[in-house]
């Protein structure tokens, strides 16, 4: 009882610290600058012009277009939609989880930070600070698509800004196509885990004892070669013969993590239906594993002004649910030599002349 409870106190703690990396508050300092406040010459143009500045304006879930007679004091954020900008901004433009557009009657004072969509700057615009665009993934993921019946090309409207339809208004058909490669990836696991319980049974039980077993150790051996994988495909970039193996090397290492994945998903439907057949369980802990990617496809799909930000949020958690299971079940997979090797049972409670080898299932055995 307490190593399973050891085993999952380890995989939280990794999920955890996944989820912490990849939340918009570790992205780097850069993504973030400090407002910049308007200088005494700037408050007094203002005061020459009657022009009131609002204070710092932040929407969340909802599209916001800065008009050419608008005056931002400080800084304008937008989390979850896309911003417009063809007014005057004294402080950062942030745009997070959309797209962020400067028109050409633009002037943005401070940086111009985009997250998870993409930076699109006029050349008439009128800019001073940094420009920081961090890649959309998972937000920007298929966000773009174009789909049937979407015309991308640049509309003018009232104010003579390009809006791009495609990029106001994630297009459905995208959104589809998104929830069915997530159910093509699940059909993809369940064939393959259909292959390895019948052609190699006895190597997939070994990989099982080691996750249910020796879990700590495989969480370590899995981030071990996670960070030394790069240095052996430079090692084998290095020699002519290497670089041909590069490919047999990477297909090797996908297929371990797929392994590995199964592996793990087989123990958590056993776990729910005990007395089920085995292709069964597999089904039911690959749908419990996949239930965040698939909840978040779902959801948005809904549409409405905060579906997209709780989709996302279901969709970050289940990228990082994958990666960690992956990266465990890969140490599993090496830690077993492939399930060649499995756990070595301690010789107690074994009537004489008994060599002691066998497990339970009698193919435990160390080879």
């Amino acid at each position: 009882m307490r190593r399973n409870s050891f085993c999952m106190s380890s995989f939280l703690a990794l999920s955890f610290i996944g989820l912490m990396s990849s939340s918009p508050l570790a992205l780097p300092e850069k993504a973030f600058a400090q407002p910049n406040q308007v200088d005494s010459m700037t408050d007094k143009i203002l005061k020459d012009m009657n022009i009131n500045p609002q204070d710092d304006s932040v929407s969340i879930g909802q599209d916001r277009a800065i008009g050419p007679d608008e005056v931002i004091s400080e800084n304008v954020v937008v989390v979850g939609a896309n911003l417009t900008v063809n007014g005057k901004v004294y402080g950062d433009a942030v745009c997070i989880g959309g797209n962020l557009k400067v028109g050409p009657q633009a002037e943005i004072r401070g940086d111009m930070v985009n997250i998870g969509g993409q930076l699109s700057v006029d050349p008439s615009a009128k800019t001073n600070g940094e420009r920081v665009n961090v890649g959309g993934f998972p937000f920007g993921l298929l966000k773009n698509l174009p789909g049937p019946g979407v015309d991308n090309s640049p509309q003018q409207d009232m104010g003579g800004v390009g809006i791009n339809k495609s990029g106001a208004q994630t297009s459905l058909v995208s959104k589809f196509l998104r929830l069915v490669l997530d159910c093509i990836y699940l059909s993809v696991l369940l064939f393959f885990a259909l292959i390895v319980t019948v052609f190699m049974p006895r190597q997939f039980n070994h990989i099982e004892e080691h996750l249910n077993n020796e879990f700590p150790r495989c969480t370590l051996l899995g981030i071990a070669l996670l960070i030394g994988f790069p240095v052996i495909l430079l090692a084998f970039v290095i020699t002519i013969v290497g670089i041909l193996a590069i490919p047999l090397l990477v297909l090797a290492w996908v297929l371990s993590c797929l392994l590995g994945y199964i592996a793990f998903a087989h123990i958590l439907g056993r776990r729910i239906f005990s007395e089920q057949p085995t292709m069964l369980q597999i089904l039911t802990g690959l749908l419990v594993l996949s239930s965040p990617l698939l909840i978040g496809d779902l959801i948005l799909l809904s549409g409405g002004n905060f579906f997209p930000v709780i989709g996302h949020v279901f969709r970050v958690i289940g990228f990082i649910l994958l990666i960690s299971i992956n990266l465990i079940g890969f140490g599993a997979v090496v830690y077993s030599l492939w399930g060649k090797r499995g756990l070595i049972r301690p010789k107690a409670n074994m009537p004489n002349g008994d060599s002691g080898s066998s497990s339970e299932n009698g193919d435990a055995t160390t080879i």
